[in-house]
């Protein structure tokens, strides 16, 4: 798995190769929402009736370090050693159902970073250990694959890291999320449940 770390801020100018992982990820994506939700088609971010709809990946659908549902990106870190960070948040740790969610990377949106390494499941597959040291140096640093991974419904998702010291810690997945029943995501009424 190969990945680039840059400033967060930066990733469009720094980093134009993700500009085509991003398109191609939300193509695959947007190709397989279509194949798996006949009849629906794809309605962008403001899809009708008989249409499925997309926004920026939501925290709703994962849970944190505790278990909790989030409603932020933000978590208190509470333990240190290797843990689990952020799981689905159906049951056994996997995206709820109508939801299909394209990753292309991480952002530590904190000055102070609790981690020094990651590793991600995603269903039945295992992604290597990631260390992030390097991100130290930077403000918001991100850490962007050079290939997007499709986190599907009623699928498994778990992201473990190696914490250093307990603590705040705001980590956003970076990516694209279609929802199959629009209505289900409020995106107007800030943390409202995914359900």
């Amino acid at each position: 798995m190969s990945y680039v770390i840059c400033e967060y801020g930066k990733v469009k100018e720094e980093f134009p190769e993700f500009n085509a992982t991003m398109r191609e990820l939300r193509s695959r994506l947007i190709e397989k929402a279509t194949e798996d939700w006949k009849p629906l088609k794809f309605g962008g971010m403001a899809p009708k009736a008989g249409e499925f709809g997309e926004t920026t990946i939501l925290p709703v659908l994962f849970a944190d370090i505790t278990g909790t549902r989030m409603t932020t990106w933000s978590q208190w870190f509470n333990a240190t050693g290797s843990q689990t960070i952020m799981t689905g948040v159906g049951s056994q740790g996997t995206i709820p159902e109508d939801f299909k969610v394209g990753l292309v990377g991480l952002a530590f949106l904190d000055k102070a970073i609790r981690i020094s390494e990651f590793k991600m499941q995603i269903s039945d597959k295992k992604l290597p250990r990631i260390n992030i040291e390097e991100a130290f140096a930077y403000e918001q640093p991100a850490i962007v694959f050079e290939e997007g991974f499709i986190l599907d419904e009623e699928q498994g998702f778990e992201l473990v890291a190696y914490i250093l010291s307990q603590g705040p810690q705001k980590i956003k997945l970076i990516g694209v999320q279609l929802n199959r029943v629009p209505n289900k995501v409020q995106v107007t009424n800030t943390g409202a449940a995914v359900t």
